[in-house]
Parts: C-alpha cells; sequence; structure tokens
C-alpha cells in the first residue's frame, strides 16, 4: 500500500487524530502564535508553517508513491512527545510544551505510515522546530555575549575612525552621549530568522550537502557582521548629529535596511556556490523506501488507529480537566514589616503593569533596607501561587544579564540559619563600574532550592501528587566596590534576621 492509498483508506481515522491533536494543544499554540505577532524575534513564524508544507509539496509525487508500511516502534516516539508534554505543563515550561507537537508528530508518522514516509517528511518537521520560541533562559546565553561582542567591535571601529569613545560593558560611551548596544543590535533577532530562512533557501537550491551547510552556517556571520556595522554607522551619526540620529525612525529603519543587507549578502553567497547549477527543490534523488522493521498490513491499522485516539484522549482530558489550587499567601505583602532587626525600610518599588505581564506573579515585595552602620541591602520576594493566571519562576540567569548585568562568578552554597539550612547561590555581577552581590533561592513550601532545573522537578512532582504548584523566588542584593567578604556577611545577617519574617507570610 502506498501513502496515498493509506490516506484514503484512513482519513476518518486521520481527521480523528486531528481533532484530537486540536483538543490537546488548543490551550498552547494561541500564546505562542501571540508571542510571534508581538515579539519581532519570531516574527517568521507565521511563514514556518508554509514553508514546511512546501517542502512536502516539493517532494509530492515521491511521497505519494511511496511505500506506506507502518512502524510499531513508532508509538514509543508518541509516548515520548506527550511525556514531554505534561512534564511542560505541570513545570510551566513552554518551550517543551510546545515543541512536543513535533515529537508527536514524527511518532504518528513512523507509527501509521513507517520508515519510508518519514524520511520524505523529515525534513519538513524538523524544519516546525524554528515556529517554537526558544527557552530565555538560552536566549540570553546567546545574546548577552553577541552584545559584548558588537559593543566591543563598534568601539575598536570607531577608536580607528577618530572618533572618541569609551566601552562600559555593552554601554558605548561618547563625550555628549551614551548608548546601549541592546538585544536589538546584538544580531540575535536577525540571526534566529535569517537561520530559518537560510535553511529554506539552501533546501531550494541544487547544490551539495555541503554547500548547503555552509550556506546556513554562513547566516551566523553575516548577521552579526550586518549588526556590527548598524551599530557603527549608528554611533557615527549619533556624534555628528546627536542622540535623535540614534532613535525614532532612524532606528526602526536601520534595523529593517540591516535584514535586507543580510538577505542579500545570503543570497549572493547562495548564488555563488550554487553557479551554473540551476535552484530545484530539494530531495530530487530517488531514496530507498525500505522499511524498518516488518510493518502490520491493512488488517490491523483500525487497531493502531484505536492507541493512538485512547492516548490522545487520556492526555488530552488530563490537561483539560487537572487543575492545580491556587495557594494563598499567609499575608499580603503590604503586610510585610517595615523594621527588622536594626533593619529600616528606606525605599519601595513599584512593579509596572509592563513587567508584571511577564512576571504574572501572584504578589510581589521589592524594597530598599538599611542597617544602623549604613548597610544597604534591596530585598526582593516574588510569590507564584500557581492559578490559572499564575506564571513561572523567572531565572536570574536571564533576568539580569536581559538588563546589562555580566556574571563575575557564581556558586551555590548552604546558608545555616537558626538551624535550617537554605540552599542558595551567591553570584556577582558587573554593568560598567557598578558591582552587586546577589544572594538568592527558589522556595517551594519549606524546601529552599538553588537551581532551575530542581525547581521544575519539585514543581512537577507538587502538581501530580498535591495538585500545587505554588513556588516563591527570594533575591537579596548588595551593592560593594571592593569588600566582597563584608558583604557576604551583610546578606547572611540580613537573611537571617528576615527569614522568620518570610516564613511567616510564604505557605508551607
Amino acid at each position: 500500500m502506498t501513502f496515498a492509498e493509506n490516506v484514503r483508506t484512513n482519513r476518518v481515522y486521520l481527521i480523528g487524530v486531528v481533532l484530537l491533536l486540536a483538543a490537546l494543544y488548543w490551550k498552547i499554540f494561541p500564546g505562542m502564535v501571540q508571542q510571534w505577532y508581538q515579539d519581532e524575534n519570531y516574527s517568521h513564524g507565521f511563514i514556518v508553517p508554509l514553508i514546511a508544507g512546501y517542502f512536502l509539496y516539493a517532494r509530492w509525487d515521491e511521497l505519494k508513491n511511496s511505500p506506506s508500511v507502518p512502524w510499531n516502534s513508532g508509538l514509543f516516539v508518541i509516548l515520548m512527545g506527550l511525556l514531554q508534554l505534561l512534564a511542560g505543563w505541570l513545570g510551566t515550561e513552554y518551550f517543551n510544551m510546545r515543541s512536543s507537537l513535533i515529537m508527536v508528530l514524527a511518532g504518528l508518522v513512523l507509527y501509521l505510515f513507517g520508515t519510508g514516509v518519514f524520511r520524505i517528511a523529515l525534513l519538513s518537521l524538523a524544519y516546525l522546530f524554528f515556529m517554537i520560541p526558544i527557552p530565555y533562559i538560552v536566549y540570553d546565553l546567546v545574546a548577552f555575549p553577541l552584545k559584548i561582542f558588537v559593543t566591543k567591535v563598534s568601539v575598536l571601529t570607531l577608536k580607528a575612525i577618530g572618533i572618541v569613545v569609551m566601552r562600559e560593558g555593552n554601554i558605548i560611551i561618547f563625550p555628549a552621549l551614551t548608548l546601549e548596544v541592546a538585544d536589538a543590535c546584538s544580531g540575535i533577532r536577525s540571526l534566529i530568522s535569517l537561520l530559518a530562512l537560510a535553511v529554506a533557501y539552501a533546501f531550494f537550491l541544487r547544490i551539495s550537502p555541503l554547500k548547503r551547510v555552509l550556506l546556513i552556517c554562513a547566516s551566523v556571520p553575516i548577521a552579526i557582521f550586518t549588526n556590527a556595522v548598524r551599530v557603527i554607522v549608528t554611533g557615527i551619526l549619533a556624534q555628528y548629529w546627536g542622540a535623535k540620529a540614534a532613535e525614532g525612525f532612524f532606528h526602526e529603519f536601520a534595523g529593517m535596511m540591516v535584514f535586507a543587507v543580510a538577505m542579500v549578502m545570503l543570497v549572493s553567497l547562495g548564488a555563488l556556490l550554487g553557479r551554473g547549477q540551476g535552484t530545484e527543490s530539494s530531495g530530487q534523488g530517488t531514496e530507498d523506501s525500505g522499511q524498518g522493521a516488518e510493518g502490520s498490513g491493512q488488517g490491523t491499522m483500525p487497531g493502531k488507529f484505536v492507541v493512538v485516539f485512547v492516548l490522545l484522549t487520556v492526555v488530552a482530558l488530563y490537561i483539560n480537566l487537572h487543575k492545580d489550587l491556587e495557594v494563598p499567601m499567609n499575608k499580603t505583602f503590604d503586610q510585610f514589616p517595615k523594621v527588622v532587626s536594626g533593619w529600616r525600610m528606606t525605599q519601595e518599588y513599584v512593579i509596572t503593569e509592563d513587567i508584571q505581564k511577564v512576571l504574572k506573579a501572584t504578589d510581589t515585595l521589592t524594597r530598599r533596607y538599611e542597617s544602623a552602620d549604613g548597610k544597604t541591602v534591596d530585598l526582593y520576594i516574588g510569590y507564584h501561587g500557581g492559578g490559572k493566571d499564575s506564571g513561572e519562576i523567572h531565572s536570574p540567569k536571564h533576568c539580569l544579564p536581559g538588563s546589562g548585568w555580566f556574571e563575575v562568578s557564581a556558586r551555590k552554597r548552604i546558608l545555616d540559619v537558626s538551624g535550617t539550612k537554605v540552599n542558595l547561590v551567591q553570584a556577582v555581577y558587573k554593568k560598567g563600574d557598578s558591582r552587586q552581590m546577589f544572594l538568592y533561592w527558589f522556595q517551594v513550601q519549606d524546601r529552599t532550592i538553588s537551581n532551575e532545573y530542581s525547581l521544575k522537578i519539585a514543581e512537577i512532582a507538587n502538581s501530580i501528587l498535591k495538585r500545587r504548584r505554588d513556588a516563591s523566588f527570594i533575591r537579596v542584593s548588595l551593592p560593594f566596590e571592593t569588600d566582597e567578604q563584608g558583604t557576604t556577611a551583610a546578606g547572611e545577617r540580613f537573611i537571617s534576621d528576615f527569614m522568620p519574617a518570610m516564613r511567616e507570610f510564604l505557605p508551607k
């Protein structure tokens, strides 16, 4: 039986599979589409499914005539995809939730149609990963080094052409103004979109696999180079025409021009690599459609669909019916004491509406305290009650670099507070000439946690066993210049003094 015959024979069952997938992901994918619309880093997400569909269309003659021999081991891939979905759902981890669809689709193709069809569809399935926004912790791990690199290159170039300029981290300082190299200027935004387009373009060209890889890899330095040019030109204009030349219309126009130039460079490189070979869609060579393990005959296909229906239905019911309890705080943070063991509150910060939309915290406390001997400490507590409107806790590993802080050192340690062990991270960050000591941890009921992965495991376990996903993030920060040891001691004293009050407010 060919793929086309299999589809025609089982079209009613396949429609049922599509409907169950819609029931499984209807709460998950609208948020991703909204992110495509709001976040320029992922605006290419709208065209990724179309390009993936075109890859299948370009090989339709080969696909429809390919022997379809279902592969029973594909069921394992489906199970792995559904477990990935459940883990992401219970731990509020959007990348795993969204990318699980691709794993489930791959398993369905293998289980229902076999390895020959899967080999033809593999490029389309893999390309769908470009529509999934990457986790912000990964995004910032890439974006921050790129910002520093682009800043260094830009400052060296500006100095070489005689402009007086200096650098502090990702800040470019001119005599009369200061410019910040933000994420948009680092090249990460162009890189994500350009990489997705480069993969599509490479497979539209009739060139060797090695040249395809070269073309795709070339998109990385092209994106970085064009954005460095953007920063250099912006710096020159800002130096001679003032800060307005680096803002508003010119800044947005420069961003569009940078991407256009990057596309021209990419297309030109592709034309050079494919000189004399023309362009065609990929995969024109005939692949061996031999199957892996022995497949099932047509007589067993209804049974296979029953297995798929049961698995998808069970997971869809669990996701749509399972609801975590919204656990209230013992007391709201507006009652948190302003004076504790000689520490006096000197300032209270307000979380803006825009920040709250990102945090999605149930309640927050952001204050500055000062001791009698002049030590200044900032305290942040974010409580997430686990209800439907409560978001995931944001790790400092992407929040701090995202706001321009560079990690100097970080280590996990245990602090003894009146016989209670507090697992925390002690980190030093630098921004320009400013240095800050951060002591932070995650708290799930009475348990203190010092890494994000353990936090996710604790959230998943509590959601399954207790229907609770409430957790808190606690961060203590102290500015310092050279006395790191004294600053650490002050931070430890602050935590020891405030721990009873924290326990009074956070639920167990």
